[in-house]
């Protein structure tokens, strides 16, 4: 069976999944969505021993996280692999995402009323900030292995 040669041949499922990974990085989204979803589940069943409580907010928290979280590493791979100037490159792949990331967390935080908004960003912090620089790293050096992508 051959593959359809454009997306009008697949159905709307599939041509949103299509289209949505042009700006999420699924795999990761994914992946940050079962660690923070763990956490929150993790400091909300431990503090009130409440398991339908605790599932809720890491069933959103999961749910945000793999959207957001998705859109934030795809972002951190597209600086790093289409910015010319590695050095750069590098550093954008992980101050801009970030600084996305943490204000998104913030704002949502300060929206909803949560009593400390600042200290509840802080686990972004602890996970995004070395996330984006990893994957930057990671995917400049696969596009620089790359011989049809190689970039100077």
């Amino acid at each position: 069976m051959t593959q359809p040669k454009n997306n009008r041949q697949y159905g709307p499922v599939k041509r949103a999944i299509v289209f949505g990974r042009k700006f999420i990085d699924y795999r990761m989204g994914i992946a940050g969505a079962v660690v923070m979803a763990s956490v929150v589940f993790g400091i909300n069943y431990y503090g009130t021993h409440d398991t339908w409580g605790a599932t809720t907010a890491a069933l959103k928290q999961g749910t945000y996280t793999f959207f957001f979280g998705g859109v934030i590493m795809k972002m951190s791979e597209r600086f790093a692999t289409e910015v010319h100037r590695r050095t750069i490159a590098l550093i954008a792949a992980c101050v801009i995402p970030s600084l996305v990331s943490l204000l998104l967390t913030f704002g949502v935080h300060s929206l909803k009323g949560t009593p400390k908004p600042l200290q509840s960003t802080i686990p972004t912090a602890i996970f995004v900030i070395p996330s984006t620089a990893v994957w930057g790293t990671m995917s400049r050096k696969k596009r620089e292995a790359s011989p049809k992508k190689a970039v100077s």
